[in-house]
This record gives C-alpha cells, sequence and structure tokens, in this order.
C-alpha cells in the first residue's frame, strides 16, 4: 500500500485532471497491486517519452454496457440518433470474455459510454463480475429508470458498484427537460433519494454518490438551488462541469451559442479555441496510453470520444490487448503526439481530432 500512495502522489500532481479527480486516485487506492502498479508506471513512462510503441497497458477501461437511451438529448449522438454504428446491450457472457482479457491490467472500468446503463438487464451481473476480479466500477446514470422499482435501486447498492454518477442537470422540470429530453425529474429525485436511503440502512460508503450538473445557457441560474438540494438529500459530491459538443461538431460556434455556458468556468470545450489555436488542450492525448474504449460488440473506438464504427481500431473479442493496443492504427496515432521518427504518421481520427496538441513534429 506504501507503494500504491507513492504512485498516487506522483499521479496526482502529474497527471491532467481526469485522472487526478478523486474518484481515480480511490480506485487506485484500492484495488492497486503489485503488477497493475508497474503497469501504470510504464504507461506513464512512455506517454511522457511519446513512445509509438507503448510499455504499458491501458489501465482505465469505457466498456460501453449498452449504447441505447430512452431519453433524447440534443447534444448526444444516441439522443440525437446519429450514433453510426449497430446500436445493442452486452451480454454478461461478452463483457467476462473482455474481462478475461484485461482484469490483469485494469483499475478500472467505466460501464456506460454512449447508453443508460441500467437499461441492461445484465447490469448487476456485470458490475459484481468486475468487483469479483478486483476491478473497480463507474456507472453515469440519468435515473430515468424504466420497470425498474426501488428493490432494484437495493440491488445496485449491494452489487458492489464503487462509484455512481448521476446526471442531473435541474431542479425544475422545465429546466431539466430541455435538455433532458424525455426525462421525468420527479422520478429521478425519486430514485436518488431511495438510493440514499438503501445505502445508510445497508450501512455502506459505496458507491459513492456524484450529481453531475452540466451547466449551460438554460439551467446556470440554478446551481445554488442544486446545492441545497443535494446537501439536503445526502449526495456525496457535486460536480458542475461544462458541456461538450459531439466530435464532429467541437468546432461549432452555433451550437455553443445554443447550450453552452456563457459562464467562463464552463466553457472548456469552447470552439474559439480551436478557431484561435487549431486545437484545444495544451497536452498529448492521454487516451493514446492510458485508456480502451470497447463498445457493446466488442470493437475498440480510439477514445471515450468517437462514436462512429468506421474509425474503429480492432476488436477485443476476436484480437487480443496487446494485438490491438500497439496495432498500426495505435502507432500511427501516437505518431503525432511524438517527435520520434516514424514514417506512418496519421491515417486514423485521430489526425483531424481538434482536442490535443500535435507535437511540432508531427504537424502536416
Amino acid at each position: 500500500m506504501a507503494v500504491a500512495t507513492a504512485l498516487s502522489n506522483v499521479l496526482r500532481g502529474a497527471l491532467p485532471s481526469y485522472t487526478r479527480k478523486s474518484r481515480h486516485l480511490q480506485l487506485l487506492m484500492r484495488y492497486a497491486k503489485p503488477a497493475k502498479l508497474a503497469n501504470i508506471a510504464r504507461a506513464e513512462w512512455s506517454m511522457a517519452r511519446g513512445d509509438i510503441v507503448s510499455r504499458g497497458r491501458p489501465y482505465v477501461y469505457t466498456i460501453d454496457t449498452g449504447n441505447v437511451c430512452n431519453l433524447r438529448c440534443p447534444l448526444c449522438p444516441t439522443g440525437a440518433q446519429d450514433l453510426q454504428r449497430p446500436q445493442g446491450m452486452m451480454s454478461l457472457a461478452t463483457f467476462e470474455h473482455v474481462l478475461d482479457k484485461i482484469d490483469r491490467w485494469a483499475i478500472e472500468v467505466i460501464l456506460h459510454n454512449w447508453g443508460e446503463p441500467f437499461l441492461n438487464p445484465d447490469i448487476l451481473p456485470i458490475i459484481r463480475a468486475a468487483r469479483s476480479r478486483s476491478v473497480g466500477t463507474t456507472i453515469s446514470s440519468h435515473l430515468n429508470l424504466v420497470h425498474r422499482g426501488d428493490d432494484f435501486l437495493g440491488e445496485v447498492v449491494d452489487s458492489g458498484l464503487d462509484h455512481l454518477t448521476v446526471s442531473l442537470d435541474g431542479t425544475t422540470q422545465d429546466v431539466y427537460e430541455t435538455y433532458r429530453r424525455g426525462g421525468n425529474l420527479e422520478a429521478v429525485m425519486h430514485n436518488l433519494s431511495a438510493l440514499i436511503e438503501h445505502r445508510r440502512r445497508a450501512r455502506q460508503a459505496t458507491p459513492v454518490i456524484e450529481w453531475q450538473f452540466l451547466v449551460m445557457k438554460h439551467n446556470q441560474h440554478q446551481m445554488d438551488e442544486a446545492n441545497r438540494l443535494a446537501a439536503k438529500l445526502g449526495v456525496d459530491r457535486v460536480r458542475f462541469t461544462s458541456a461538450g459538443l459531439p466530435f464532429e461538431d467541437l468546432d461549432n460556434r452555433r451550437l455553443a451559442a445554443q447550450w453552452m455556458s456563457d459562464l467562463p468556468s464552463y466553457r472548456a470545450y469552447d470552439p474559439e479555441k480551436i478557431h484561435q489555436k487549431g486545437y484545444m488542450f495544451d497536452e498529448r492525448c492521454f487516451y493514446l496510453y492510458r485508456a480502451m474504449t470497447v463498445n457493446p460488440n466488442g470493437e475498440v473506438s480510439p477514445c471515450c470520444v468517437v462514436y462512429h464504427a468506421q474509425h474503429d481500431f480492432g476488436n477485443l473479442l476476436t484480437d487480443n490487448l496487446d494485438d490491438i493496443w500497439n496495432n498500426r492504427q495505435y502507432k500511427s496515432s501516437r505518431a503525432l503526439f511524438s517527435r520520434q521518427p516514424y514514417a506512418e504518421r496519421g491515417g486514423t481520427v485521430c489526425e483531424a481530432c481538434p482536442l490535443f496538441k500535435y507535437e511540432s513534429a508531427a504537424k502536416h
């Protein structure tokens, strides 16, 4: 545990905000073992050097257990019905097949991406399967549960889920449904309250419950009320964060003007950064060294932002982790962020991604 503490202290200062967040550090402390810690060190060293061939394996996995949703949020490709890949649920058998290939390295599996995970009938066995392999589990849900009662919420508490993010972007129905189209605020508040009560009765600390509030133009005036309600309910944490635009519209000023907050603190994904600099963030893409995104059918996307099937890098059901992690697509993409010589830079969707800064030697 002393090694884990030392590494977490290094990571806290060295990594970008994604990994410094308390959730990731808590799961690192809870599930770190010597082999996993050594792998994290190799992955971080490869990223620091800008290696084209990564010496570590991914240690955070986004595994989309279902890219289906019962809401129609306009900035989400699933909600806008523009996902451009087959939709479905990941079965427990498929998840266990994926888990067999990653549990040696995984600190955390994020069991959502382009859908509502609690719609998957296998979601609780999936959580339990990950927990049985000493892998941390995270879910984000809008808690508009269909045909799920309070008993289900008790099962969520009992499943061993480590962290639950509740996506809740308003404190009145009219404001809430402006973005969470088809959602019912009263039902969400009931489910959130019942979940916290189940956890209290079970005398458990998990799942840690975070209220995530996407701050947008239409709801920014309700932030104080959200803080008040969260304190009353007993939520562990409230996180106000910036709304993002779909991958194909990251530079769309019109869409940003329609939805993004005018508060500077909540414009992290402002398209103006792209128009001014050509990219948003002054750092190397960490997804290519730390994380892997797996879709319900096993297909691997370069990151959790890219949703088109045509841009996939492989399939974890048919290929081995190592064969994918340093294949042509991954190496060509890392080369964009590296000063090391490499003949095959680009040729993937990463070449057109405006999120991260390319190394000067990689520019075309």
